[in-house]
């Protein structure tokens, strides 16, 4: 059953409203009488979360670009490089690229001409530093997922964290300096495969009160989150996961996102760079419409109490 969102839990939006900042739209530099601008988007389909971050994007530059655009789909990168190479295509003033992979690929191929990414967990681990890529990221901050896990299991002190140190180390030490301020230890588990997946899910299970879920495709996948789940449901370990694809599969709860919404921050971004503001001085947006999804069959397996008032709270609720 789903519950849409009528307000978030009263300590989160307290805490969202110290870690993020107001984005500010420039469009000084745009005219009006101008020819039409031209906006290529790539973003790979029959992803609805995509679908509905391109409506948000495209929405809100309709109502706020004093110019007319026209915005071309491509389904995939390799489309976009051959327009980019046709001499009767019109030029593209600013590249748009939904998801991880596309992005990955055109920031790799493409340089004179700007890209603005969207839809993406751990931006920095493709962008490696580059200055002259921006976009709107995915990843909720810290302190929200530690005010979720202090609402819903005011039991819990220990956290678990499962990582791969050669992709998460410097998360990890951000997450531990962070968590200074809360009233949650956290305790970190090194995972470098899937095979070390078990052991660690063993020594979680023994040293902490709940497990929160990080993206790290080497813990996290396709193939280990039914074991993750199945065992967290087994040890009645409360189990906070990615996104609420997690909670309907199993897991207690999780923040996550409104896709059209962070379409609208990436088409903030596209105004600034349009209007003249040169990309290094943006900074990656991070999500401002954070919704609270709950799973109330797995409460019930692992004897966890979820008072009404914070499933009254709750934008999604499994039963």
């Amino acid at each position: 059953m789903k519950i849409y969102l009528r307000n978030l839990l009263g300590a989160v939006l307290a805490a969202a409203a110290l870690f993020l900042p107001s984005p500010r739209c420039s469009c000084a530099g745009l005219d009006s009488s101008a020819g039409a601008l031209v906006i290529a988007i790539v973003q790979p389909q029959h992803v609805d979360a995509y679908q509905e971050a391109v409506q948000g994007f495209l929405e809100y530059l309709r109502r706020h670009l004093p110019r007319q655009f026209t915005a071309i789909l491509y389904e995939k990168p390799e489309k976009l490089y051959a327009a980019l190479g046709s001499k009767d295509a019109p030029p593209v003033q600013l590249i748009v690229t939904i998801g991880t992979t596309v992005t990955a690929d055109v920031i790799g191929r493409v340089h004179d001409i700007p890209v603005l990414f969207s839809m993406l967990f751990n931006p920095e681990s493709i962008l490696q530093g580059r200055r002259d890529v921006v976009g709107a990221s995915l990843n909720i901050p810290f302190a929200l997922q530690l005010e979720l896990i202090s609402t819903v299991l005011p039991r819990v002190k220990t956290v678990g964290l499962l990582y791969d140190p050669e992709k998460n180390d410097s998360t990890i030490h951000r997450y531990l300096a962070q968590a200074e301020d809360s009233r949650l230890r956290l305790k970190v588990f090194p995972v470098t495969s899937a095979k070390e997946l078990p052991n660690a899910l063993s020594k979680v299970a023994k040293e902490a009160d709940a497990l929160l879920g990080i993206v790290d495709s080497s813990v996290y996948s396709s193939r280990t989150t039914e074991l993750v789940i199945r065992y967290t449901l087994k040890k009645q370990l409360p189990f906070i996961g990615i996104s609420p694809s997690y909670v309907k599969a199993g897991a207690l709860c999780s923040l996550t996102f409104d896709s059209r919404d962070v379409g609208r921050q990436t088409a903030q971004l596209a105004l600034n760079i349009l209007g003249g503001t040169p990309v290094e001085e943006l900074e990656i947006s991070l999500p401002e419409k954070i919704h609270f999804a709950l799973n109330l069959k797995t409460a019930d397996m692992i004897d966890v109490s979820i008072p009404g008032k914070i499933q009254d709270q709750a934008a999604i609720v499994y039963e």
